[in-house]
């Protein structure tokens, strides 16, 4: 038995031109590895769009590029991830299954109190495959509780528990998910296929790949300081990694304490004129209070702009942490929003006092503040754009019972 495991591949998340095309051939790459590697299947862990309802150019890239599995008889099996689900509108996930290109895992009833998930045998492996679909704000973890393992237990052969949930062993200090236990997922399956957990781990039986490939925020300053981006490949039960990190780059941190805006200028300047950025992705982080001058007397602009002159192919800039002592403000760009959300929720979380666990994470801010940022669809009136938003805002809360009580 041969397959592969992929995880948290967003597509569509970047709106850079050159990494969007990175983005699709590394996803065009992974699939024709596999197909190469003659796998017998292939398992995709939660989130390949970005979005539950992505651009459809890229729809069609990906159908195109999974089309090409299908046609040699290899099934790929997909799991909602906290990207894909939608609680209030039908998913790409779901279309892609009704044309027959997915197949799509996590399904169930309950059964005498117990979720009872849906278990597929693939065809031409033989393999056993079922798991739990992520939703919001990693809701997901309720179904972990009344999962009817018995049911599961009952089933024989190498099985596959897939799942898109961070295990709370594995996190890192600085990772804000919610999780669950290693202990709370069934016991007895042979690989546990996970994502939501964007780097790779090893953990026993538990996988994840960690993501694709990886274009904004924190993930992108990762990558180019060393994280390996890619897929497993399991054969008889050894992995693989296969590494398909698509770019090099550069990492600088310029802490901008004690200095002048002028002085980091030249800095920056100097940075510019000794570093070899061709084909290169670059990452400045500059941060820390100037002593003298503005955070808008720092030329950004002109930094970006020489800096892609020279054969760069993306520039991220992190000025989050940046500040004046003259006006103390944050200076960002669309490159540092992600980051400057997280530290504005924090800051109001850490200064209320909640009785839910839940309401102390940063999944229900961000779930909440995404979900308020869908746009009206075409032709949509205004009176159904706010009642598609109120009914998703509701969900994303975990108030509907609530109300209706």
């Amino acid at each position: 038995m041969k397959f592969a495991h992929m995880a948290d591949i967003h597509l569509g998340a970047t709106s850079d031109p050159k990494l969007k095309e990175l983005e699709m051939n590394t996803f065009r790459k992974a699939f024709e590895i596999c197909i190469e590697e003659d796998v017998d299947f292939i398992l995709i862990s939660g989130d390949l769009f970005h979005v539950n309802i992505p651009d459809l150019s890229i729809v069609k890239e990906v159908v195109k590029i999974m089309k090409k599995v299908i046609e040699n008889k290899r099934k790929i099996y997909v799991v909602y991830g906290s990207h894909d689900y939608s609680p209030n509108a039908v998913s790409i996930i779901d279309i892609l299954e009704e044309a027959g290109i997915i197949v799509r895992i996590g399904r169930g009833k309950i059964e005498k109190g117990l979720f009872r998930p849906e278990v597929i045998v693939d065809e031409r492996s033989n393999a056993i495959i079922t798991g739990i679909s992520a939703r919001k704000l990693s809701l997901e973890r309720e179904v972990f509780k009344i999962l009817d393992r018995e049911y599961l237990s009952s089933f024989k052969g190498y099985k596959i528990f897939m799942f898109h949930t961070a295990i709370d062993e594995l996190k890192r200090k600085g990772e804000y998910y919610e999780g669950i236990s290693s202990t709370d997922l069934p016991s007895g399956f042979d690989y546990y296929a996970g994502g939501h957990i964007h780097r790779r781990i090893e953990y026993g039986r538990i996988f994840y790949p960690g993501p694709l490939f990886t274009g904004w925020g924190v993930d992108l300053e990762n990558t180019v300081r060393g994280e390996r981006r890619g897929f497993y490949i399991i054969e008889n039960g050894r992995s693989k990694f296969i590494d398909l990190t698509p770019f090099e780059g550069i990492y600088r941190d310029i802490d901008v304490a004690g200095k002048s805006a002028f002085e980091v200028n030249n800095l920056l300047k100097e940075f510019i004129e000794k570093t070899d950025v061709r084909n290169k992705v670059v990452v400045l982080k500059v941060h820390g209070e100037l002593i003298r001058g503005k955070t808008s007397d720092i030329d950004f602009s002109y930094i970006k702009n020489e800096i892609m002159k020279r054969g760069a192919i993306y520039l991220h800039l992190n000025r989050s942490q940046l500040r004046s002592k003259e006006y103390d403000i944050i200076v960002s760009s669309e490159s540092d929003s992600q980051k400057i959300e997280e530290e504005i929720f924090m800051e109001v979380i850490k200064g209320k006092k909640f009785t839910e666990e839940r309401l102390l994470s940063l999944e229900l801010p961000k779930a909440l503040f995404n979900q308020l940022k869908v746009q009206k669809k075409e032709g949509e009136v205004s009176l159904d754009y706010e009642r598609r938003m109120k009914e998703a805002a509701i969900e994303v809360l975990g108030i509907k019972k609530l109300l209706e009580g």
